[in-house]
């Protein structure tokens, strides 16, 4: 067993122990530091590191010093520079963590950019050269532009960004309809279909979101209620849709969805009643 495997073994142990002591189960552990309780089961059994940036936070849960964590064991004296240089060595090696996964988004946001752009100019030369005007260019084009404005803010801010994509799409989406409705000549129920179908997913876009933001510790419930929501959002949009084609409110398919829709709802509600 080579040292990084036993030094491992000693921070898992030590963990386990200052859990125990703290009366404490690896689901409180869990909770406390915002991950899963399987992470802090790898922990204890020498499978994995804490991350870096839980090192400060775990170490006052268990009411220990990150020496202590690192060393796996008990000092009975901690010169407080020593401590205080290990706290600025961690604080540092998480902003430079950040910098760098900051920077990757902004590369990874301007290549995104760049490409969709690169497909406006493309479309729209080959049309203007082709037709000798701008028309079917028109339609990818638009598509492309609400594609940037809608996923521009996830791939530059992440989850951060989900709100900002939601508000592009609800400025941007009946707007976007109206150019592809002009466009399509057979598009004659695309503008009206699309404004009530806009009308009624959007909110409840903004609804799961919120719905998570809400019970951001307890996905498998959010995700419970979100499978429920999804019963009455099939049975209204296809009271939309009834009245521009012909399509039943409710058949053998939909009975079908709704049955998934059902399960799923209760395998994800008694996945989050047993780990609540």
């Amino acid at each position: 067993m080579d040292e990084r495997k036993m030094n491992n073994n000693n921070m898992g142990s030590f963990i386990s122990e200052m859990r125990k002591t703290k009366k404490m189960t690896q689901k409180d552990l869990a909770q406390a530091l915002g991950i899963t309780d399987k992470a802090v089961s790898k922990w204890e059994r020498g499978l994995s590191y804490p991350d870096i940036s839980l090192l400060s936070r775990l170490a006052d849960v268990l009411g220990v010093t990150v020496s202590e964590l690192l060393d796996g064991e008990k000092e009975d004296t901690v010169p407080e520079v020593q401590e205080k240089k290990v706290e600025h060595v961690l604080q540092y090696a998480d902003r430079t963590a950040e910098r760098k996964l900051r920077s990757l988004k902004v590369i990874f946001a301007d290549v995104f950019s760049l490409l969709l752009v690169l497909g406006i100019l493309t479309c729209s030369i080959c049309d203007l050269a082709v037709s000798g005007s701008f028309t079917w260019s028109l339609i990818s084009d638009s598509s492309i532009l609400f594609a940037l404005f809608a996923g521009y803010p996830l791939v530059r801010y992440g989850k951060k960004g989900i709100p900002f994509s939601l508000a592009a799409i609800s400025v941007l989406l009946v707007p976007f309809l109206y150019v592809l409705h002009l466009q399509i000549p057979s598009g004659g129920l695309l503008l009206p279909i699309g404004i009530w179908m806009s009308l009624i997913a959007i909110p409840y876009a903004w609804a799961i979101y919120g719905l998570f933001r809400i019970l951001s510790r307890r996905k498998y419930l959010a995700g419970a209620i979100t499978a429920v929501l999804c019963i009455p959002l099939q049975l209204l949009v296809n009271y939309c849709l009834s009245f521009y084609i012909s399509e039943p409110v409710l058949d053998e398919g939909d009975i079908v969805s709704i049955f998934v829709a059902g399960v799923a709802a209760a395998v994800l509600w008694r996945v989050d009643a047993r780990r609540s």
